[in-house]
């Protein structure tokens, strides 16, 4: 999924993948447009579905590693990005260390927190995206729309150990979204020029330990932050309609 201002990153990232991709633009600056056709842009022959953001680093044989990861995870949602910041940064750090430690090539939380390169089962596709339109401002994330919907099953997410994607540097490619200004970077990218194929998937993911009473304090310091950040978007938002267009807004 792409957006038009960053066509020559598009452009960089359809030649580093080892499979064929069909790009789906951003038409109306709107992240859950862009995000569900997406998402139902998959081969209906396939048992999984990859989409991957237009400002992510790929390492190489990307395709051919989420293959054999498909085979392993089953049918989870699949991240191939664990971020260092947002949400829960601190649990997630700790979290990330303690399966990097034991020999995971999986961790196992609620999600996809990311959306930087996501990988689903073709038959939930249908489901989640019905489900999805009926959001509407309730849910503005596209990754977070995907993560409400398996959190309804408590599906989990297996997020991959190490991260075989990662987002362009800040200063090369700034978030779209209001609020998400900041680095965001991968815990243990492997590399641009590392195969991923090096990844012996498992078949089972690390569970992460019972959260501690400061893991607690810390999800409701985020909650709180996420509301501020909500309200936020909503001002801008209001704002941004009193506005005369120009069509050069972007939010996706």
């Amino acid at each position: 999924m792409a957006h038009p201002r960053r066509a020559e990153f598009v452009r960089d990232l359809v030649d580093r993948l080892d499979v064929p991709a069909e790009v789906v633009w951003d038409r109306v600056n709107n992240e859950w447009d862009t995000g569900r056709r997406a998402l139902l842009a998959f081969d209906s022959g396939a048992t999984h579905h990859l989409v991957v953001q237009d400002d992510a680093l790929v390492c190489a044989d990307f395709g051919a590693a989420a293959v054999r990861a498909a085979d392993a995870a089953g049918e989870r949602p699949v991240c191939f990005y664990t971020g260092k910041v947002r949400p829960h940064q601190s649990i997630v750090t700790r979290l990330h260390a303690e399966a990097l430690g034991a020999g995971a090539t999986w961790l196992q939380l609620p999600g996809p927190w990311w959306g930087v390169a996501v990988m689903l089962p073709t038959t939930h596709l249908l489901d989640l995206v019905a489900w999805g339109d009926t959001r509407g401002r309730h849910v503005a994330n596209y990754d977070k729309r995907i993560a409400r919907w398996y959190g309804r099953s408590a599906t989990p997410c297996w997020y991959s150990v190490p991260s075989l994607v990662d987002h362009r540097p800040e200063d090369e490619s700034p978030s779209l979204l209001p609020g998400h200004a900041g680095t965001r970077t991968a815990h243990a990218f492997i590399g641009q020029e590392t195969s991923g194929l090096g990844v012996q998937w498992q078949t089972t993911a690390h569970l992460p330990r019972l959260v501690t009473p400061a893991d607690r304090r810390q999800v409701l310091l985020d909650r709180q932050e996420d509301r501020r950040e909500r309200r936020e978007r909503a001002r801008l938002h209001t704002t941004r309609r009193r506005e005369p267009a120009d069509g050069n807004t972007a939010i996706g």
